[in-house]
């Protein structure tokens, strides 16, 4: 058999290669998938009987199914917020962590816009309950966003930072940062999670000057963000918090 795949110019067989197989059912032809495949000829025909092999081949491939990633992204955004890292997640959808990675951070900063379907259904089988048997460490940073709907969620009852941050064991520093976007300790998440299923609802106290004023101030800031009492409705989570 000649080494050397034929040139892709050659459209009859002279000088191509000859197939000495012995082992094959039959002997590979020209133009057949066989001698393209196992005999490397790359003349026209064996190119078109690989390439039609092919098209068949796909045409009856299960497809994998796909959805959009930003519904992914969102899943994730949303089991994160409940404080649960990338790894822990991975974990407990049983999806490679490097999936998960991919599919929030992407990559050479060029996010993807469909990810497998297999993985989001995945993410939603995660629930509620398997979030709260997760151990936490106490002073481990998770994300700011359920805590700080929340906080907003109270200002507009009039509950200031001064009413939460006594209540949670926290400076109004502290809580102003969970406001400006920055991560804070599952320690205080939890602290003013209960803080939160304690006072949502209820209107801050106006008995004396400086707790009207703070009332007062609370509302004037929450109107001015948009801020409601709905604001911390859609977390899934929250109530889960509470068990650790």
């Amino acid at each position: 058999m000649v080494a050397m795949p034929s040139l892709p110019t050659l459209t009859h067989p002279t000088g191509l290669p000859i197939c000495d197989c012995t082992e094959a059912w039959e002997p590979h032809e020209h133009g057949t998938r066989g001698m393209y495949g196992y005999h490397r000829c790359r003349c026209a025909p064996c190119r078109t009987a690989n390439r039609d092999y092919n098209r068949e081949n796909t045409k009856y491939r299960p497809r994998r199914q796909m959805v959009d990633a930003d519904l992914v992204r969102a899943r994730i955004a949303k089991l994160r917020a409940a404080g649960l890292t990338l790894g822990e997640i991975a974990d407990m959808c049983a999806v490679n962590s490097k999936v998960i990675d991919f599919a929030v951070h992407g990559r050479n900063g060029r996010k993807p816009k469909t990810v497998q379907a297999s993985t989001f259904r995945a993410l939603n089988a995660i629930s509620s309950k398997d979030i709260a048997s997760v151990e936490r460490p106490r002073g481990r940073k998770v994300d700011g966003d359920i805590p700080r709907r929340q906080i907003q969620s109270l200002h507009s009852f009039g509950w200031g930072m001064f009413e939460i941050g006594s209540r949670a064991n926290a400076t109004a520093a502290t809580l102003n940062r969970i406001l400006k976007g920055f991560m804070t300790t599952e320690e205080l998440r939890a602290s003013i999670d209960r803080v939160h299923a304690e006072l949502h609802g209820m209107e801050a106290p106006t008995a004396t000057t400086s707790e009207k004023a703070r009332a007062s101030k609370a509302r004037t800031r929450a109107d001015a963000n948009g801020w409601t009492p709905d604001t911390s409705s859609d977390l899934e989570y929250s109530q889960y918090v509470r068990v650790h």
